[in-house]
Parts: C-alpha cells; sequence; structure tokens
C-alpha cells in the first residue's frame, strides 16, 4: 500500500463569522479560492474544534493539540515556545517571557501595546538592552527579537517560577502591572521582584535611547518598554518522530510556531522575506514547503497574516491573504503535484469584526489523491463546511492524516 507525504496547511486565525463590509459573507466565504475549489473533488470536509467545543484557543494551546499532544497535559505557558522560535536555548530551571516593546507615557501607562506593530530597530533595541543588562540579582537575562513588535524575555539562575503574573494590562490607557507571584512560594516571590525590576530597568534604558529619540524625530511611537506575559518554565516535549513515524518540517516566520515545531524535533524553515505579516514572502512559503516534500513525510506550512489581519480589523487584508493562501496552494501542487495528503485549516476563529480569539469551530478540509467518498460542498468555508461529514477536535487531526496517508497503525490486534 503506497504510503503519501503530507502537507498540513494552517492560516492563522482563518475562521471567522459574516462581515458587514462583506455584505454578510465572511472573508473566506468572499475570497476567490480556485485551487482549494480543485481539490475540493477529492476531499472531506468539516469543522474542527482546536481544543472543544466553545472553548477559547490559543494559538499554542491549539498547534499543540493538532500534533497530536494534548494541551490539558504538556502546556506549560508560551514564553518557552516564543523564545525557542526567537533563538532561545533553554535549560531545565529556565522561566521564559513573551512579550511586546510598547509604547508608555512618563507615567508608565500604555499609550500603544505595540509602539505602532512594525519597529524596524527592534533588533538593535534588543542588543543594548543585552549589552546593558546583564544580570538582576544573580539571575542571567537575555532578549531575543522574534518578528515586529515580538520579544523573548528568558530568566536563568537558581530558585526561579513560572508562578507569576503578567506586567501586560493587555490594554491601552492603563498602566503596566507589578508582576505577582502566584502561589506562596519563595521561589514566585522571588521571581516576581526579578521581573519588577526588570521591567524599571528596561524602561530607563530604552526611554533614554538614541534609536528611540531617532524613533520620536521621524513621528514614530518610542518602543520604550517591553511588557511582559506568558511566564513559562522550560520541560521537554516528545519528539514528533517518536509518536508518528513521521520525518517532518516545518516552513514558519512566527517565533512562538517555529518554538513549537522546534521543540517537537522538526526541521523548520524561513524563508527570505517571511515576516509573520500581510508583507510576508508568500511564494518564497510554498517554494520553501515544496523543497522539504522532496525530503520529508510530513511539511507544516504555517501563515500568520490572516490572523494578523484579524487582530487588525483588516477586512480586507485577511480576504487578501486568504487568496494568496489559494495561490500557495497552486504553486505547491504545479511543483510537486497532487500525489499527496492536504490538510488546510486554521487553528482558531479570529473574526475580523472582533480583533480577537473566539470559540468558534473552524472550517477543515482534507485532500486524498485517490478514491474516497468527497463530500458534496461547494466551497471551502464556514457555511459550506457545516454540510461536510466531519466534526472533530484537534487531537483528531494527526490520526486522521495518518490513516488517509496510508501510515497509520493498527490499535488491537
Amino acid at each position: 500500500m503506497k504510503r503519501y507525504k503530507i502537507l498540513f496547511f494552517i492560516g492563522d486565525g482563518l475562521g471567522d463569522r459574516p462581515v458587514k463590509k462583506l455584505n454578510g459573507k465572511t472573508p473566506l466565504e468572499y475570497a476567490d479560492k480556485p485551487n482549494i475549489k480543485e481539490l475540493l473533488k477529492s476531499s472531506i470536509v468539516g469543522l474542527m474544534d482546536p481544543i472543544s467545543p466553545g472553548v477559547v484557543p490559543g494559538s499554542d494551546t491549539s498547534h499543540l493539540a493538532m500534533f497530536g499532544l494534548d494541551p490539558h497535559k504538556y502546556y506549560r505557558g508560551r514564553g518557552a515556545f516564543e523564545a525557542i522560535g526567537a533563538g532561545a536555548k533553554l535549560s531545565g530551571g529556565d522561566v521564559a517571557f513573551r512579550g511586546n516593546f510598547a509604547t508608555v507615557n512618563n507615567d508608565l501607562v500604555v499609550i500603544d501595546r505595540r509602539a505602532g506593530r512594525k519597529i524596524e530597530e527592534a533588533d538593535e533595541l534588543v542588543k543594548e538592552l543585552n549589552e546593558k543588562i546583564g544580570e538582576i540579582d544573580g539571575v542571567k537575562v537575555r532578549f531575543y527579537h522574534g518578528t515586529e513588535h515580538r520579544v523573548a524575555v528568558v530568566l536563568s539562575g537558581k530558585g526561579l517560577s513560572d508562578k507569576v503574573s503578567d506586567t501586560d494590562p493587555h490594554e491601552v490607557n492603563k498602566k503596566v502591572l507589578e508582576s505577582k507571584p502566584l502561589d506562596s512560594s519563595p521561589e514566585s516571590q522571588f521571581t516576581a521582584n526579578i521581573v519588577n525590576k526588570l521591567t524599571k530597568k528596561v524602561y530607563e534604558i530604552l526611554n533614554s535611547s538614541e534609536i528611540n529619540k531617532k524613533r520620536i524625530s521621524k513621528g514614530e511611537l518610542p518602543a520604550n518598554i517591553i511588557l511582559l506575559r506568558g511566564a513559562a518554565e522550560f520541560v521537554e516535549l516528545p519528539q514528533f518522530e517518536s509518536y508518528t513515524k513521521l520525518k517532518a518540517a516545518a516552513v514558519s516566520a512566527t517565533a512562538l510556531i517555529k518554538g513549537i515545531c522546534e521543540q517537537l524535533g522538526m526541521k523548520v524553515v524561513t524563508p527570505p522575506g517571511a515576516t509573520g505579516g500581510l508583507d510576508t514572502n508568500y511564494l518564497g512559503k510554498a517554494e520553501a514547503a515544496v523543497d522539504l516534500l522532496n525530503e520529508y513525510d510530513f511539511v507544516f506550512l504555517h501563515l500568520k497574516a490572516t490572523d494578523a489581519a484579524s487582530h487588525d480589523g483588516n477586512v480586507d487584508g485577511k480576504v487578501y491573504a486568504i487568496q494568496k493562501i489559494d495561490e500557495i496552494i497552486g504553486r505547491i501542487l504545479d511543483k510537486f503535484g497532487s500525489e499527496l495528503v492536504i490538510a488546510i485549516s486554521g487553528d482558531h476563529t479570529t473574526p475580523v469584526e472582533l480583533k480577537e480569539h473566539t470559540g468558534d469551530p473552524v472550517p477543515f478540509l482534507l485532500y486524498v489523491p485517490y478514491s474516497i467518498i468527497a463530500d458534496s460542498v461547494n466551497d471551502f468555508n464556514e457555511k459550506e463546511a457545516r454540510k461536510g461529514s466531519l466534526r472533530i477536535r484537534g487531537l483528531d487531526v494527526l490520526n486522521i492524516l495518518l490513516n488517509y496517508s496510508n501510515r497509520a497503525e493498527k490499535f488491537g490486534a
């Protein structure tokens, strides 16, 4: 029996709700998708609940589930994944945070949680912080730039804990929060104290930085603080190949996703020009996926642009990104051929009018390159998916892919 290679394509935040600007259609319903429609002739379609029905998933927990790992068992927080994806090498006991370069006033009230989102000088700012902050109270501190405004912070030393609260208030016009211990342990209290001292030190350095003075002179917001959230102690995850028998690789420009994939032992490729935004190198990602499919059994392709547009309330941008997904699929089929199993879905729903994740199910498409009983649907979108035969959870995805690629092992005698 022939074993097929697998392409798993996630459009981050792909799912949506009816949009007024699109006359009640969703972006996925509105977008032109000729290549994906062609796949429907040999596909089964339906809805996926990344975690469980009604549960609002994060990108981290949903990806763990779709990679076959129960997030209730394996999830410790997002910070470690973000740091690994940004280039950090973590050891047991390290505590990592995800963060944003942000803009605050002199009273530490947040003016912009992303300092304008795109920060050309982010690498320089990270370098300055690493040069001027080596450690605090014997704890080593390291900074890593992810993409755009995103930054990871890693604490290394004895007596640390990830049971501390965020400094990010998650809203503008609110003051930067003090980190507090989330349990009564001395380790949590110690770590919270370190975080608060670090926040003040970061503000002092960035607020007086020549780099930010130049940004202000150009009419840009200063990136004068880092808002921290998602503390996570580093723990090892099972290796993807050990429980799937699949040699796996991933294409992504997003630090979080890169970190998860790297920790699972996948080869991770970020093509030149891939940004994690609407300006990403779409066809560069397609070419990278084709190259990897020639060598690997399983290729995961992640596109952040759909989610970035959703969080910005950018309806046209989301439609554009979905149409680029279709273009990517077309390029892969042209270059590699159709003799592979292809799954297309989202890791969660991010309605563009709400600008936040919701617990709505996401459309799921599975193309199989041989004769199957295909679902009779006319398009790949939230409405048509409700007519399909699938209703699955994220934890079901890997088993379905193994089954239809003829790689599943029998359960029982």
